[in-house]
């Protein structure tokens, strides 16, 4: 029955093949967590939010001066 012709064999290949996706995610989701990158990107994206705000900042000082 392993790999046959017919409907038990397209089940069977079916099933391994959901399996093998299965395993591949959570080996890929595994390997993205323990490499700490979604902590390296959010410490990241907040320290752009600063320099954001410091340049909007640096801007109305300048619009002031120029006033």
């Amino acid at each position: 029955m392993l790999g046959g012709s017919g409907v038990g064999g397209i089940i069977f290949v079916v099933i391994l093949s959901v399996l093998f996706l299965l395993i591949l995610s959570l080996v890929i989701r595994s390997a993205i967590d323990n490499s700490n990158v979604s902590q390296k990107m959010d410490i990241l994206i907040a320290e752009i939010k600063e320099l954001r705000k410091e340049v909007q900042e640096d801007k109305k000082h300048i619009m002031d001066k120029r006033v």
